[in-house]
């Protein structure tokens, strides 16, 4: 349960986050294979893809990013009608459809009580774009007009600023934790946390640290990514970071597959309501998995490519800190973004971490059907990985068809059902993040619903 730190730092860090059991109580997601958790989780045992190819802009001048994991418009259109506004952001559209379906999960329907309640949040969108390549031209049509008619002279700009409204998307305002305060009856202590891909397990840390410092007894995560715009698209390319499949797009995002060629962007959101176990005790709540231990580093040898030696690490650090062993590990949620570097980094990792267990280690990837959503994804997988738990199901990786001899994991074209106690869940980021994190299953698991 401690970071990647050394020392007395790492000796006070551990006591201070001693104590009782954090539970996840309520999940929520909307992806591009399902709006519901159990949309999501059907989706995945099934094997349906929601990448598809993005007709929504002119990429004819890219040479990759042509697919992307996209929410289709019936449930896009269904979640702006009923959590959309003037001055709502589609990235906080998201986080209050993904909230609200945690909150009814976890059984929350009124003030939560106490004197606080956590949040631990993050929208990432690109910057002034909003989530259309449509917001993007407006902005700077009307950074272009602006130019014409009152050019770089100071005092101008300034007045213009003064007298113009920016739109929610163009401004970077969000209401979003004063609304939720409001739902939860109680002040926030709240954070935004900025960590590329590994942020939604990054965030899931932080509000295990509140819940365990005893500053709050209820903490929401809640993450929202959509960033599919031409420029976006286009640096990721630059990167030589992006799908250059030319089949089906739903084999775009191939994890481990020897025919890999990079990852497919998606939008994305997912929340969580984590609680000290014995406040979900007393409420009544069931769980659907418990938090163990992490690792979390950040490495300067480079700001893409990922480092073998620093992903074994941040594994290592979250199964010591649950108290386990690399034995005890039943299943690994891997990071798996079907670039050819981070997919073979992640794997060599695997074996330096469990040996000759590697093979028999079930691993699943979720981003082979949803493509990847940056911080979102921490998130998204997260309740994966409890459901994994609760079900007793692998999620199958059904695009790697031709499995690379130089990763050498297990992954399986069909669910893998089977008794599962613990999921190691990875998520790695660009600018050298790295985040692992250990999740148990409950004493007492949360049913599956009747369908």
């Amino acid at each position: 349960m401690t970071d990647t730190v050394t020392g007395a730092a790492a000796d006070a860090l551990t006591d201070a986050l001693t104590g009782e059991d954090i539970v996840i109580t309520g999940m929520g997601v909307v992806t591009p294979i399902g709006a519901t958790v159990e949309d999501f989780w059907a989706a995945n045992l099934a094997g349906r893809s929601g990448v598809v190819a993005e007709d929504r802009m002119d990429l004819g001048g890219l040479p990759c990013g042509w697919a992307a994991g996209l929410i289709p418009e019936d449930i896009r259109k269904e979640v702006a009608e009923r959590w959309g506004g003037p001055d709502r952001t589609w990235g906080d559209t998201l986080l209050h459809s993904v909230v609200d379906q945690a909150l009814t999960d976890a059984g929350i329907t009124g003030p939560v009580g106490g004197e606080a309640a956590g949040l631990v949040w993050s929208r990432v969108w690109p910057g002034p774009s909003g989530s259309f390549p449509q917001d993007y031209a407006v902005h700077f049509g009307e950074l272009g007009r602006r130019y014409r008619r009152i050019g770089n002279e100071p005092a101008a700009v300034l007045e213009n600023l003064r007298s113009r409204r920016l739109s929610a998307e163009a401004s970077d305002h969000s209401a979003f934790p004063v609304e939720l305060a409001g739902r939860l009856g109680v002040p926030l202590i709240a954070s935004r946390v900025e960590a590329t891909c590994s942020g939604g397990l990054r965030s899931i840390a932080e509000a295990v640290r509140l819940l365990r410092l005893g500053r709050v007894e209820v903490a929401v995560v809640a993450v929202s990514v959509s960033r599919n715009t031409q420029y976006v698209l286009s640096q990721y390319g630059q990167l030589m970071a992006l799908s250059r499949w030319k089949g089906d797009p739903a084999l775009s995002s191939m994890p481990f597959d020897r025919r890999r060629s990079g990852m497919v962007i998606n939008e994305s959101a997912g929340a969580l309501v984590l609680e000290t176990a014995g406040h979900a005790a007393r409420r009544g709540a069931g769980s659907h998995a418990v938090v163990g231990g992490w690792g979390l580093a950040v490495d300067t040898t480079h700001i893409t490519a990922p480092q073998v030696g620093m992903v074994e690490r941040v594994m290592r650090t979250a199964i010591a800190g649950s108290g386990l062993t690399p034995d005890d590990i039943d299943t690994v949620n891997a990071h798996g973004t079907s670039t050819k570097l981070n997919d073979i980094t992640e794997a060599r990792a695997l074996h330096r971490v469990f040996g000759e267990r590697t093979a028999e280690l079930d691993v699943c990837a979720v981003k082979s059907l949803t493509g990847h959503g940056s911080a979102a994804s921490g998130v998204v997988e997260t309740v994966a990985a409890a459901l994994t738990l609760t079900r007793g199901v692998v999620p199958p990786v059904v695009t790697c068809t031709e499995p690379d001899p130089a990763c050498a994991v297990k992954t399986s074209l069909t669910p893998v059902v089977r008794p599962v106690a613990t999921v190691l869940k990875n998520s790695f980021g660009f600018g050298g993040q790295y985040a692992s994190m250990v999740f148990k299953r409950p004493a007492q698991p949360r049913q599956a619903p009747v369908r």
